[in-house]
């Protein structure tokens, strides 16, 4: 009673019974991008049998994606490679440059006439993992521009910046228009002094000696007291004769 239903599953494709012609494995995965492979195994009585791979959910309709010429020769269409090794009785697929459309029911097939031995195959396609690489860029920044931001924060922010706000990359181009600024500090001193603090200095000194001139006397007052003198001594000797008479 239980000899046909038992026999009937011996002969069903997909079987993974050591009466099967040809066997494989049941599921196999492949990255996007990438490749993979798959051995199928047949009985030696198979060896001049052309081998093919085919797609498709039902095995009677499949599609033939690469199919051997009963040799060992490599043959590949599109993206699929067939190969037979009649030594060791296996076929090897070979899937290239997978696509996620790539996932689907495959088959390992052996052409014969009348029902082909087949082997039913899962395939499937895992998502890429794109690998970020982070990189660090320095943006140099023109030096009127570093300037300008370098001051403003130096009035509104009495801290110095440490080490972790700037970042180490920047701690050269930070030292160097310190530099810049303290340089550009003293030519600005420098020009202060020239042009207001020496005149100013000039100016005080031509006040100070201004004041402390010699004073010339105009308008003869010493010399009209001497010229009195004079006239009252000729006077004098004028009347001497007169008071000896």
């Amino acid at each position: 009673m239980w000899q046909f239903p038992a026999l009937l599953f011996l002969f069903l494709p997909g079987c993974c019974t050591a009466q099967d012609p040809v066997t494989g494995p049941e599921e196999v995965s492949g990255q996007e991008q990438g490749s993979l492979t798959v051995q199928c195994r047949y009985d030696s009585g198979w060896k001049d049998y052309k081998k093919y791979w085919c797609r498709g959910a039902y095995w009677k309709s499949c599609e033939i994606l690469v199919e051997t010429d009963a040799s060992e020769q490599l043959v590949k269409e599109n993206r699929v490679s067939i190969r037979d090794d009649q030594t060791d009785f296996i076929f090897t697929v070979t899937m290239e440059d997978l696509r996620m459309s790539d996932a689907d029911i495959y088959w390992c097939g052996i052409t014969k006439a009348g029902t082909d031995p087949m082997f039913k195959v899962n395939v499937n396609i895992d998502p890429e993992i794109s690998t970020t690489i982070m990189t660090t860029t320095a943006t140099v920044l023109p030096s009127t521009v570093l300037t300008s931001t370098v001051l403003t924060s130096t009035v509104l922010t009495p801290t110095t910046p440490t080490t972790e706000s700037i970042g180490t990359e920047n701690i050269g181009q930070v030292t160097q228009n310190s530099l810049f600024i303290w340089s550009l500090l003293s030519s600005i001193s420098f020009l202060l002094m020239v042009f207001v603090v020496v005149p100013l200095l000039l100016s005080m000194l031509s006040a100070v000696l201004w004041v402390n001139r010699p004073q010339r006397h105009y308008g003869g007052g010493e010399i009209g007291l001497v010229e009195t003198h004079r006239s009252d001594a000729l006077d004098g000797e004028k009347h001497f004769p007169g008071d000896e008479k």
